[in-house]
């Protein structure tokens, strides 16, 4: 699903990385959400947690296949808007399918609030995460918006959109930037007055 670039929100342009030690604490202090793809039907199932044969998974399914999500693998969160789909982190796992993230959930969390997590890394994926970002109707993360030279990225329809989708972020950016220099000139005139 590729929203309309002019569709998206710009909650989370401001987002950096949080670190955060998975190894510990999972199902006590967070959980997360991922959709994969069954290795046999190729059905999107989200709710997995290890691997597990997709019949067991969903009760209406007697397919032999299995679901494989491991959830984070990587140290680092970042916060994300899920109110394009309806703050329903297993919907909005399944717009993620294929990429190599993950909604997570503190419990201690009041606010209620998401964060994406890497299910892998090994390589920059910025691309990957503006994409996600995106998907859920967000524009990328300023902070990785300085998209990596990787393996002729930037060419396909998609890699565009995501640049549409950077570039747009750069643009909110900016003009946030030269509200601050308006309103902060404003005050350096009424000091001297």
């Amino acid at each position: 699903m590729k929203p309309s670039i002019k569709q998206l929100y710009s909650d989370n342009v401001d987002s950096k990385p949080i670190n955060y030690d998975f190894s510990e604490g999972y199902s006590e202090k967070w959980d997360y959400w991922e959709a994969s793809r069954c290795s046999e039907c190729n059905k999107i199932i989200a709710g997995c947690h290890g691997e597990e044969q997709h019949k067991y998974i969903d009760d209406k399914s007697k397919c032999e296949g299995y679901i494989e999500a491991e959830g984070p693998m990587m140290n680092y969160c970042y916060p994300v808007s899920l109110y394009s789909f309806g703050n329903d982190p297993e919907l909005a796992s399944k717009a993620i399918t294929d990429l190599p993230l993950c909604i997570v959930h503190f419990e201690e969390d009041e606010d209620n609030k998401y964060y994406l997590a890497l299910t892998g890394g090994g390589m920059d994926l910025s691309w990957e995460i503006c994409e996600a970002y995106m998907r859920l109707g967000q524009i990328p993360p300023m902070h990785f918006c300085s998209l990596p030279g990787i393996a002729g990225r930037g060419q396909s329809a998609k890699d565009r959109w995501i640049i549409a989708g950077c570039r747009r972020s750069a643009k909110v950016m900016i003009n946030t930037a030269k509200y601050t220099m308006r309103k902060l000139a404003r005050w350096s005139k009424g000091a001297k007055g």
